[in-house]
């Protein structure tokens, strides 16, 4: 039975984009990166306990191989973009000094409010 969930605008992109270059319909690329992600949580060579580690600082993030360093930066920006009110003060207060707050164009964003 199917069922329904949601997707942020910026992911959509991101997912449309991908299917429309791999000629997959938005499902299908969707399905593919499922299954690519199910891959290699289950590879000898990613453990996503050790990602959950670095994360909360109990292992260095360069003891992590190159996947798990990759999924450790995606969760560290997905934290930047949804996580605590405490979290989200402190990038607001960072982005209000001109310090790295995220991504822009694939480069650390920078930018005070002002900017904007």
């Amino acid at each position: 039975m199917a069922k329904t969930i949601k997707i942020d605008d910026e992911l959509m992109e991101v997912i449309g984009r991908e299917a429309e270059m791999m000629s997959r319909s938005l499902a299908g690329q969707v399905r593919h990166w499922v299954r690519i992600g199910m891959s290699i949580e289950k590879s000898r060579f990613f453990d996503q306990s050790r990602v959950v580690e670095a994360l909360s600082g109990k292992l260095a993030p360069d003891a992590l191989t190159a996947g798990e360093q990759e999924a450790y930066i995606d969760s560290l920006f997905d934290a930047a973009r949804s996580g605590t009110v405490e979290q989200r003060k402190l990038f607001a207060g960072r982005k209000a000094e001109g310090l790295g707050v995220g991504l822009r164009d694939g480069e650390i964003s920078r930018e005070s409010d002002s900017a904007n």
